[in-house]
């Protein structure tokens, strides 16, 4: 039975048992007075003592269809369907309220993670933590370009990090702009390393806008292909006034043009104490030189790596060597030829404070190579290592680098070379030498029983002759279990001619190849040979015959 149709009991009647007011309902007061009177229950409910006589069914207690016509306030009147009025979820203060403004630590880990979740990328533990050190390390992490933004502004008010390694870490364009944001507004980080990070020439160009405004101590920009191109970006910086202490440009195919963009921007601001410009390509002497002379008037430069570029220079090098602060110094690996050691050599004394000198893989050699360390000698130079590495030395040089570290005031100098030409021509080979000594090899192995010395036989042999035929040779030494070959005797008769025979056939000369068996094997004689016995005298006595007389 519908708990909406009428009960059909003849003896229970139901009458009203509340009747609502028409107050209105824009109050509150009036509002929660209804919930009151309705949430209280009646003295007498008829349905619930039928209920309790089993004589009225509740049904599913689901709305009356028939309710479904009637208007909100009218079901809210209703005893039995009334329901509460739906709360504002807040768009009336998102309409009319301002925003509400988050504040984040200045350490910028909440705001990391905020932003990781607004961006929907996933946090880097390790970027998370480095936030509260001095050094945050990601090298070879494989970082999501999209989520360098996330840390650049985590690291805008970042007070602790000092340097950031991205080493090996693909760096878009767009990575690279929000990088280069992080230099205009954070003044603590100092030391920026992108190695390895593809950057080139576009990402390089998005990197470098406030490096004009700020320091910075170190910069390495290395394996990053940025080309000329890309170079002329940070050579506006440094010319408006960039300063970066250690600087790495290595492997970035940097040419000669290079070079006179680098000379033009340090004009003004020459303030790199280290400078790597290795694995490039400055050959051109007009670009080098240029650079090299406004280099040599700075007075803070400590290293210099100008390795594996095919420089050819030579005089500037007197300029170069003239820097007071210059304490390194790497030229291997280039044409660096006698002129230029020459130069080197005689300007070692302006150097006072060079400390190490690689001179490696150049093409220059001994008597160079020996001017050089002959320097070593004078007591003013301050040298302390000098790297030949493959430079070919001689034996002059030898002789003059052990005297050099002789010196008491040499004690700790390393002087390194390459190998050592020897002074001496080699002889021609004896042919007479060789024969014999193969003929004595293959003649004496073998088991003792049948081995021969050679030198013993033809000793032998000169007792009872003066030349010999190859034949016989060879019937010796095959009788005597070690037979040699007829080439290798033909060969000693061609070297130790005797007389020929009536035929046209060879000999051999005994004296001349007894002489040189004396030369090789002195040692070797024969066996004395004993005494011959001396016979005894047999003594016939006298036979006497008597005769008789007649």
């Amino acid at each position: 039975m519908s708990s909406c149709d009428s009960i059909r009991s003849p003896d229970i009647q139901i009458s009203v048992c509340y009747k609502n007011s028409m107050r209105s309902l824009s109050s509150s007061d009036n509002e929660m007075g209804d919930w009151a009177l309705m949430s209280m229950p009646s003295s007498v409910n008829t349905k619930m003592a039928a209920y309790k006589e089993g004589l009225y069914d509740p049904g599913s207690g689901e709305i009356c269809t028939k309710y479904i016509p009637m208007s909100d306030s009218t079901v809210q009147r209703h005893l039995y369907y009334a329901y509460p009025c739906i709360k504002d979820p807040g768009i009336m203060d998102a309409l009319l309220e301002p925003e509400d403004i988050k504040h984040f630590p200045l350490d910028g880990q909440e705001l990391y993670l905020d932003l990781c979740e607004e961006m929907k990328v996933i946090p880097v533990r390790s970027f998370l933590r480095g936030l509260l050190g001095e050094v945050i390390d990601l090298k070879y992490y494989g970082v999501n370009p999209n989520g360098i933004r996330a840390m650049s502004i985590a690291l805008t008010y970042n007070r602790y990090v000092r340097r950031i390694d991205l080493t090996s870490n693909y760096l878009s364009e767009d990575a690279c702009y929000h990088l280069g944001q992080i230099l205009g507004d954070n003044a603590t980080l100092q030391e920026l390393i992108l190695s390895r990070c593809r950057i080139r020439a576009g990402g390089i160009k998005r990197l470098v806008v406030f490096f004009a405004s700020r320091p910075l101590e170190e910069l390495d920009l290395s394996y990053n292909e940025i080309g000329d191109i890309g170079f002329e970006h940070l050579a506006q910086q440094i010319f408006k006034g960039a300063v970066i202490k250690r600087l790495n440009l290595s492997y970035n195919d940097l040419s000669s043009e290079a070079a006179s963009s680098f000379a033009a921007a340090i004009e003004g601001n020459n303030t790199t104490t280290h400078l790597d410009l290795s694995w490039n390509k400055m050959s051109s002497l007009k670009g080098v030189n240029e650079f090299l002379s406004y280099l040599s008037e700075s007075e803070v430069l400590v290293n210099l790596n100008m390795s594996w570029n095919n420089l050819v220079i030579s005089k500037i090098l007197k300029k170069v060597l003239s820097i007071k602060t210059l304490r390194v110094l790497n030229l291997s690996n280039n044409r660096l030829d006698n002129t230029a050691v020459k130069t080197i050599a005689n300007s070692l004394k302006m150097a006072k404070s060079l400390h190490t000198l690689d001179l490696s893989f150049n093409p220059f050699y001994g008597d160079d190579a020996f001017l050089v360390v002959s320097k070593l000698r004078n007591k003013n130079i301050n040298l302390v290592n000098l790297f030949m590495d493959n430079i070919e030395v001689n034996k002059k040089f030898m002789k003059e680098r052990e005297e050099v570290l002789k010196l008491s005031f040499r004690k700790d100098c390393k002087i390194t070379h390459g190998e050592i030409k020897h002074d001496y021509t080699l002889s021609d080979a004896d042919i007479r030498e060789i024969i014999l000594k193969r003929m004595d090899y293959l003649a004496g192995r073998g088991s003792k029983k049948n081995r021969v010395d050679i030198a013993l036989y033809f000793l032998q042999k000169i007792k009872y002759y003066d030349n010999l035929q190859p034949r016989e040779i060879l019937r010796d030494m095959k009788l005597a279990g070690r037979p040699l070959d007829e080439d290798l005797v033909d060969g000693l008769m061609d070297i130790f001619p005797g007389p020929k025979i009536d035929k046209g056939g060879k000999t051999l000369n005994l004296a001349g190849v007894v002489e040189m068996i004396e030369r090789l094997w002195p040692d070797r004689k024969l066996p004395p040979t004993p005494e011959p016995e001396e016979e005894p005298v047999v003594v016939v006595p006298e036979v006497t015959t008597n005769k008789k007389k007649k």
